[in-house]
């Protein structure tokens, strides 16, 4: 008998991270990994702790709340250069709807060949394609007339195909942000990962539930002459998995260059990030290196653009 071993399949923006075995016999085997780590955007990946982030378009997949912050239409792009020779791209658009933002957005992880070895560990000389493509949407909106207080929710189809095998998966994400202090200080709750489990020839993966709380601080526009500070701390609390904290914050210098850097505990996708942010005009540039124990960095870019008042 044999197997095919895969490399982790990040699986899109939303949110799911798979490591497939595949045996040809018609038996499968497979390990759940959780990617809320991951998520998409070079920014927030940088700050590591976004679950109270005041929010944009890419708080799709930390906290849903956090799309009421989307003023104007926004188009977003982001390529990350992952482990082994992997890649993952995303797409998203980002535009105000009523009293909060509708998301949505494309990704596509290419895993390339994945290399086949025998039960006992014997590489057999070839190889099994490998990929994933999804669409997740969500929407944020403020309460009127209720303090400073947002709600949002997000979800994910995900479809994950290896060799000549293909499943889907649906999950739901929820979010809530609570601002006090004239929003300089934010609280955030977030469920992630509420869905359906994956499956190949008969297994089944189900999605990593994640309950995810944290707190931020931003300083007011003019409170440092040309600077604008937030920093944020998280606890991220996932099913039948240690807790992680992660703590991080970024700064922005005449609105136009942003430094950045964060840290995660208990996990192993990564512990410390940091990057940076250009911003001129409508358009923002962002990068992220990420540096894992066990495995080599990781390198992140994103494009953001932003159209009308």
């Amino acid at each position: 008998m044999t197997r095919m071993f895969g490399l982790p399949l990040i699986l899109v923006a939303a949110l799911v991270v798979s490591s497939v075995a595949w045996a040809e016999d018609g038996t499968a085997g497979s390990t759940y990994l959780d990617v809320f780590g991951i998520g998409i955007g070079a920014g927030p990946s940088a700050v590591a702790a976004y679950t109270a982030a005041p929010g944009d378009l890419w708080s799709l997949t930390y906290n849903p709340a956090g799309l009421s912050n989307i003023s104007r239409l926004s188009l977003g792009v982001s390529q990350i250069e992952w482990l082994d020779d992997t890649s993952f791209s995303y797409l998203g658009v980002g535009l105000p709807r009523g009293d909060g933002g509708l998301a949505l957005g494309l990704a596509y992880f290419d895993l390339g060949g994945v290399d086949v070895y025998d039960v006992d560990g014997t590489d057999l000389n070839r190889s099994a394609e490998a990929y994933n493509l999804g669409f997740v949407g969500g929407y944020g909106f403020d309460v009127p007339n209720i303090c400073d207080m947002s709600f949002g929710v997000s979800g994910h189809v995900i479809q994950g195909s290896f060799e000549d095998e293909t499943d889907t998966a649906i999950g739901v994400n929820l979010g809530f942000l609570y601002g006090v202090m004239e929003d300089q200080i934010k609280f955030g709750l977030a469920v992630r990962n509420l869905g359906t489990k994956f499956k190949f020839v008969g297994e089944e993966d189900e999605q990593t539930m994640t309950f995810a709380g944290g707190v931020s601080y931003s300083t007011f526009r003019a409170q440092i002459p040309n600077v604008d500070l937030m920093v944020g701390v998280d606890a991220l609390m996932p099913k039948n998995r240690d807790v992680a904290m992660a703590v991080g914050g970024e700064v922005w210098v005449y609105d136009m260059l942003a430094l950045r850097a964060g840290y995660k505990t208990g996990v192993d996708m990564g512990n410390l990030s940091y990057g940076a942010g250009f911003k001129y005009s409508d358009f923002q540039l962002d990068y992220t290196y990420t540096d894992h124990e066990d495995f080599e960095a990781t390198h992140r870019i994103s494009l953001t653009m932003a159209f009308g008042d």
